[in-house]
């Protein structure tokens, strides 16, 4: 069963305009776009520190007890 009521999609987008949020509003479509990238660089910001936090307690353990236990062999096992 056809329900679409044109021949074709060229045809739909002549008689109702393009169908997607904003379609003539280039001000809209320029915010949310400056609003995703900031957004994008913020959490990239947070992800960078978040990370380089959790590496730096990480070694800052490794070294603690390296520190703790002179005679042990490496972590490589040389």
């Amino acid at each position: 069963m056809d329900t679409f009521p044109y021949a074709d999609w060229a045809e739909a987008l002549e008689a109702n305009g393009a169908i997607y949020t904003w379609a003539n509003n280039n001000g809209a479509i320029y915010l949310l776009t400056a609003l995703g990238s900031a957004l994008f660089l913020v959490s990239m910001v947070h992800l960078i520190r978040n990370e380089d936090k959790s590496l730096n307690q990480a070694a800052a353990r490794l070294a603690a007890r390296d520190a703790a236990a002179p005679d042990a062999a490496p972590i490589g096992g040389e």
